[in-house]
């Protein structure tokens, strides 16, 4: 029989990945969340006890982009997708945070600790605060780092940078001498190209991170009495920067001097000296209705927005912090198991770039599949909050037979590597979706296996 199209997509009764199913045409499929997103698409239905869910088999790979982005744009909600990158220039370690949320709960130690590229020599100085620092580009998915005297960048293990790498770069001593010593503090604006520097003084200056750091924004000092400060913050929402000094109190000024606010005092006392400080950029709003300021000290961060809010372990002591968009991963307590009839041992999830909204080279991957053979993308707007597991060789099912329900059927390569491009221009900071992948697993009762659950929500800068 032959199967009908519409578009560029088959259209198949519900079952996993495309199994033998009886295929037909369906009327146009409206999804609205305050407005119609879904025009002109095909689907059909089919029963799942009392609920319904769709599965869509794309026939050519530019359907993906047309139905992957509005799948996105479908809802906002309040749970947010972060992850915290933590530099000690002491140990030239990196470690990357998943902070507790309050809709999902993640684990509270680093998800990943490894060295700088390169390893920078030790701060030139030893002092309160200690020279240092790094900052994320939301755009180009960079990792900016600085001893206080050397300014590197390098690539994140979970985040692929879509710009080229710059060589490491001596900050020259009229920089240093102009913020009044060495930097302590580095905030990225990607949407204009500057990098905002400063010294234990609260002087900033602005420069163009590219060779020779030629400056851009002269230097100026901060609206407040001078303190040790001790990091810098770039918050694209506001178009302003927060400082934070060793004792923790935050302060928020426009580039150029002006103050944005009064200045904030910690919730309670730091665990030690404040290293560093890091703005949500989500759009999420914690318990008592401000969006999370991460501070990092005594290797510990805390939302110092939050006085509810418990410390958790930055793995080494963080001179720097930064905020990179990226999902929130949950699994079990422990890690999935993994599935021993499949080479790569079952499926494991990856992002192509920031999880920035504008960025239109993202797209969600699995690996660990089955070489030329199909998995799934499974995408909605609630989630299972019981984690049944249903299969023995993956992680917990955290998506609902729901009828918001949305599957997407996709092929692997000979790599057993499957990608989902989803290009979030236009997309809104703080639309949030749920997804999980599904492959076939035949060590499974169930015959097929789960990745691990994440939450998605669109980022700025």
């Amino acid at each position: 029989m032959r199967t009908p199209r519409t578009g560029n997509w088959q259209v198949f009764r519900s079952g996993i990945c495309g199994r033998q199913h009886q295929p037909e045409r369906a009327r146009n499929l409206r999804a609205r969340s305050g407005s119609r997103l879904f025009t002109g698409v095909d689907y059909s239905v089919g029963p799942i006890g009392h609920a319904s869910f769709l599965i869509l088999l794309p026939t050519m790979r530019t359907s993906f982009f047309v139905v992957a982005g509005a799948v996105v744009a479908v809802t906002s909600g309040t749970a947010t997708a972060q992850r915290l990158l933590a530099y000690d220039p002491l140990a030239g370690a990196v470690a990357e945070l998943q902070p507790p949320d309050a809709v999902l709960f993640v684990p509270n130690p680093p998800v990943l600790i490894y060295p700088s590229a390169p390893i920078l020599p030790p701060p030139p100085v030893v002092g309160l605060p200690a020279p240092g620092d790094s900052t994320f580009d939301n755009v180009g998915g960079v990792h900016w780092f600085t001893n206080g005297a050397i300014l590197a960048a390098m690539p994140s293990p979970s985040v692929p940078p879509l710009v080229p790498l710059m060589p490491p770069m001596p900050i020259p001593p009229g920089l240093m001498g102009a913020i009044g010593g060495p930097v302590t503090g580095i905030a990225v604006d990607p949407a204009a190209g500057i990098m905002f520097m400063s010294s234990i003084p609260g002087i900033i200056i602005g420069v163009a991170p590219v060779p020779g750091l030629p400056v851009v924004v002269p230097p100026f000092p901060m609206p407040f009495p001078p303190a040790p400060i001790a990091g810098l913050e770039w918050d694209g929402a506001t178009g302003t920067l927060w400082a934070v000094d060793i004792a923790g109190i935050a302060y928020n000024f426009f580039p150029g001097g002006a103050p944005a606010g009064p200045p904030l005092a910690p919730a309670f006392p730091p665990p030690g000296p404040v290293g560093d400080i890091a703005i949500d950029k989500m759009a999420k709003i914690n318990p008592v209705g401000l969006r999370p300021l991460y501070v990092t000290a005594g290797g510990m961060v805390y939302d110092m927005n939050d006085p509810g809010a418990l410390p958790f372990p930055s793995g080494p002591p963080a001179a720097g912090l930064a905020f990179a968009n990226h999902p929130i991963q949950v699994g079990p307590f422990g890690g999935c198991a993994t599935c021993p009839s499949i080479p790569g041992g079952g499926p494991t999830n990856f992002i192509t770039g920031p999880m920035t909204s504008g960025n239109a080279a993202f797209g969600l991957g699995m690996t660990g599949l089955l070489p030329l053979s199909f998995c799934v993308f499974g995408f909605d707007t609630v989630y299972n909050p019981l984690f049944p597991m249903l299969n023995l060789a993956g992680c917990p099912l955290g998506l609902t037979i729901s009828p918001t329900l949305l599957l997407f059927v996709a092929p692997t390569d000979a790599t057993g590597t499957a990608v989902f491009p989803i290009p979030l221009g236009g997309v809104p900071v703080g639309a949030t979706l749920y997804n999980q992948g599904f492959a076939f697993c035949a060590a499974d009762p169930t015959g097929f296996v789960f990745s691990p659950f994440q939450s998605l929500t669109i980022g700025g800068l």
